[in-house]
């Protein structure tokens, strides 16, 4: 028969490994991912800073990437930033080198737990938010 110790010492670890998995997986449920669809001949670089509150701009960035698209392609980052309320900017550029388009959009958590900010890059180069 096992002793107490051992016992405990085996329900301890199973159950913070339990716990382990769930918080892992409600993290990843609290966070947003990104794509792009690129519909164009071309291949872009798309650059992205999401910014929430803050005193200053430095303070306010959250995420700043790029993500690469071939053409016909598309690029995903999974679980970039926490699930709540950002400006979102980007710059597309043609052959990682012309710009294309810029602008801004704003992201707002559904709550569903299926958070994404997704665009088309269509021709000439414009993202459409999706």
């Amino acid at each position: 028969m096992p002793s107490r110790r051992a016992l405990l010492g085996t329900l301890g670890v199973g159950t913070t490994t339990a716990l382990a998995g769930c918080s892992r997986l409600r993290s990843r449920d609290d966070r947003v991912d990104l794509t792009v669809f690129n519909q164009t001949d071309d291949s872009f670089a798309v650059e992205f800073e999401f910014f929430g509150d803050g005193a200053a701009e430095g303070a306010a960035r959250a995420y700043s990437s790029t993500l690469d698209v071939a053409p016909d392609g598309e690029a995903t980052r999974e679980a970039v930033v926490e699930a709540r309320r950002y400006l979102v900017r980007y710059r597309a550029y043609e052959d990682d080198s012309r710009l294309t388009d810029g602008g801004h959009v704003h992201f707002i958590p559904s709550g569903d737990g299926t958070e994404s900010v997704a665009f088309d890059l269509r021709e000439p180069g414009e993202l459409a938010r999706r």
